[in-house]
């Protein structure tokens, strides 16, 4: 399977989508099924189903049961290939956009609601830094609930923006639940770690 080394922004599926209309899709589009991944929690696998595109590229849909979220992500050697092909996913399937998901958000009033919508829009967030996005977790982050400022720690994980490494190290510090400043010293650490590997 030709899996590139550049990943596409994930693809947030809508939850009343089924799995079916993805598997149409791709065989409407002649994709070539791959095989599925076998779930490892301890290895941080979720369920994951990969189709070859054809074009050096391979499409993979994944249930992340941690995020309690499905979406689907695009590898290609070529970055530009792996947007573009994407942008006509997200043209066809029901996906959230990302104005949808920052919406989503600003309605969200319960912490229940605010967390989902916070790991959703982390999950889903473009691949280079955007203020809207990031106004809202600099918001989260000083939530009274702990739900909403782990949610707002995960998000900052999955989007991987350097902006975020800061909010990081102030919650490893000041954060009230111990479990919450242990896991952003541990998401600093992978920071550091990716940054100097250059990723």
């Amino acid at each position: 399977m030709p899996v590139g080394r550049f990943s596409s922004r994930n693809l947030v599926v809508k939850e009343d989508a089924e799995p079916e209309e993805v598997r149409a899709f791709a065989d409407h589009n002649g994709w070539d099924f791959v095989g599925q991944v076998e779930r490892d929690p301890e290895k941080g696998t979720f369920y994951e189903v990969a189709w070859d595109a054809g074009d050096g590229g391979s499409i993979h849909y994944v249930v992340d049961e941690f995020a309690d979220i499905v979406y689907l992500v695009v590898r290609n050697s070529d970055r530009i290939a792996a947007e573009e092909r994407a942008d006509r996913i997200a043209d066809q399937l029901p996906v959230w956009r990302l104005d949808d998901m920052l919406e989503e958000f600003d309605a969200s009033v319960y912490p229940a609601g605010w967390a989902k919508a916070l790991m959703r829009l982390g999950v889903g967030s473009p691949l280079v830094e955007n203020a809207d996005v990031v106004t809202r977790v600099q918001e989260s982050v000083q939530h009274k609930d702990a739900r909403v400022r782990r949610a707002a720690l995960w998000a900052m994980v999955y989007a991987e923006w350097p902006v975020y490494r800061t909010l990081l190290a102030q919650m490893a510090e000041s954060d009230e639940d111990p479990q919450i400043a242990a896991e952003a010293a541990q998401a600093v650490t992978r920071f550091d770690a990716a940054e100097g590997t250059g990723r």
